[in-house]
């Protein structure tokens, strides 16, 4: 943790000052106090001594509203959605980018300005997130004033996640490519297995996957079918089963093994999953979402947030902004460079776009039909390790268990309970206004299956995958539960008593009297 020596000579400077006071303008602001966590929301910068002041009371860094507001002062936790829409001005898209090395953090982030630029958008802006990551800023006033008949900023959060997912599609598409061992990014990087692994701490085989090229599913929704054929009768058949009897009473011979997506699609290409990668908060965003305001310290690394010329990003070094450097000071989400609805076949591009459905759906969403809520005892390792406190992931966290308990039967309400009490185990706990946004967003609509279990970024990169031997039969954990609830019904449920010699006797005479012919 940075000590209030390096807080206090970086905040005072009048030049950083005016340039986070700018950044806050109609936006709200929450101030961290160090392992003291936040100070109360929402909050506000008016002038550069404002910065000053909260920095000799102990703050550590500055965060800020990707939404702006017409009255910062009256939001409110209980807020409804309609509410907030009320006061809300609009929205900037800030696409928060991480990756375990910082030199993939910047060939990602390149990747996504030049899509971005593909799209007809020039008034980008980037900065250092402060640690490993960056982020990628587009102002409101780019957008058009409305999409599909509903005003634009009433988009949020909807847009700006989907924006985020169909850019990391459009990259994965059409920037990235797995040729051999190697995994090349816009023909101009290439990294070997070796490298990557390295880099990322996972093998080729986890960050690579293999996708279907009709749907675009990934292997997972991959079944392997099986053609048959009688050599008596000379009929064929198709099944997943390894042998198949024929209606004359052979056994079939087996012609050949088909592999066949749920789509019917039999094509596939080995593509890189970009989310074996990095990491994009903007996807899981939600209300009032913050991210590290432009020129703030980053209290794990001790350096700035500061603003890149984002043709320069592949350029950058972390030395540059160390507190004590000479960095420019530039204006982050620079409006006064925006021509309105230069983004708007981005936008009309991204709500378009149709992100693949999870390839492991329960049939006929059988969880939705069970008698009662499934018992924590019948929680998969991964979802009771979340709910015992984590260190890192505690976002996806969130995302995992609203998605996880509210397919396996529990009320909003209920999920706000275990949430509030989970986030007291967690180490650092995570801002309530981010549990409090993910619940209002899945309140009313119908339950979503959480990322499966082999999905590289979520449960083993945040560290709560422990598998025990039920594990080894499911794909995702709402599974886990419903098989193991089914057959605790079946435990429960009265085994009927074997008959006694005297009562078998009884059923055999009157099996016989009724098998007796009767007399006409």
């Amino acid at each position: 943790m940075i000590d209030i020596g390096l807080c206090l000579r970086h905040y005072k400077k009048d030049d950083i000052g005016r340039a986070m006071v700018e950044s806050a303008r109609e936006r709200e602001v929450a101030v961290r106090y160090g392992d003291r966590g936040y100070g109360k929301r929402p909050d506000t910068l008016h002038y550069p001594k404002d910065v000053l002041e909260f920095a000799k009371a102990g703050a550590t860094s500055f965060h800020v509203s990707e939404e702006r507001w017409t009255n910062v002062h009256g939001l409110r936790p209980e807020l409804k959605k309609e509410e907030l829409e009320a006061i809300r001005k609009g929205w900037d898209l800030v696409i928060d980018i991480d990756c375990p090395d910082i030199k993939l953090s910047k060939i990602i982030t390149w990747l996504i300005i030049s899509a971005l630029k593909e799209h007809g958008i020039a008034s980008i802006t980037v900065k250092f997130s402060g640690n490993k990551g960056f982020h990628i800023g587009v102002p409101y006033e780019a957008f058009p004033s409305s999409i599909h008949g509903k005003e634009t900023r009433l988009w949020f959060p909807e847009g700006p996640r989907r924006i985020a997912a169909y850019l990391v599609n459009y990259i994965s598409e059409n920037k990235i490519s797995v040729l051999s061992s190697q995994i090349v990014f816009d023909k101009k990087f290439a990294f070997s297995a070796e490298e990557l692994t390295m880099m990322t701490g996972k093998s080729l085989q986890d960050l690579t996957a293999e996708y279907c090229q009709a749907c675009g599913r990934k292997q997972d929704a991959v079944k392997e079918i099986n053609r048959f054929v009688c050599s008596q009768c000379g009929k064929e058949s198709q099944s997943r089963e390894d042998y198949v009897k024929c209606g004359c009473g052979r056994l079939m011979e087996l012609l050949e093994m088909e592999r066949l997506c749920r789509c019917k699609g039999r094509s596939f290409i080995r593509k890189l999953d970009p989310f074996a990668i990095m990491q994009v908060d903007t996807i899981l965003i939600s209300s009032r979402h913050l991210y590290r305001m432009p020129y703030s310290l980053h209290e794990k690394s001790g350096l700035v947030s500061i603003v890149i010329e984002a043709d320069s990003i592949l350029d950058f070094e972390k030395e540059m902004a160390k507190p004590d450097s000479s960095f420019a000071i530039r204006p982050f989400l620079d409006s006064t460079k925006a021509v309105q609805g230069e983004a708007s076949s981005l936008i009309i591009q991204a709500l378009d776009y149709a992100i693949p459905e999870p390839d492991d759906e329960i049939k006929d969403r059988e969880f939705l039909t069970l008698a009662e809520t499934v018992p924590k005892e019948l929680f998969p390792p991964c979802i009771k390790n979340i709910l015992s406190g984590i260190d890192d992931g505690r976002k996806r966290a969130v995302f995992i268990l609203i998605n996880f308990l509210q397919s396996v039967g529990y009320s909003i309400e209920d999920i706000d309970a275990i949430l509030t009490e989970w986030n007291t185990r967690n180490r650092e706990p995570l801002r309530e206004v981010v549990m409090k946004g993910q619940l209002k967003y899945r309140k009313g609509a119908k339950p979503v299956l959480p990322p499966n279990c082999n999905n590289p970024g979520y449960y083993k990169d945040i560290g709560v995958c422990t598998p025990d031997s039920f594990c080894q039969r499911i794909r995702n954990p709402v599974n886990y539960s419903i098989l193991k609830a089914k057959r605790a019904q079946q435990d429960e449920k009265p085994k009927r008593q074997k008959l006694t010699e005297e009562q078998k006797e009884m059923r055999r005479k009157h099996r016989e009297r009724n098998s007796m012919p009767k007399e006409q």
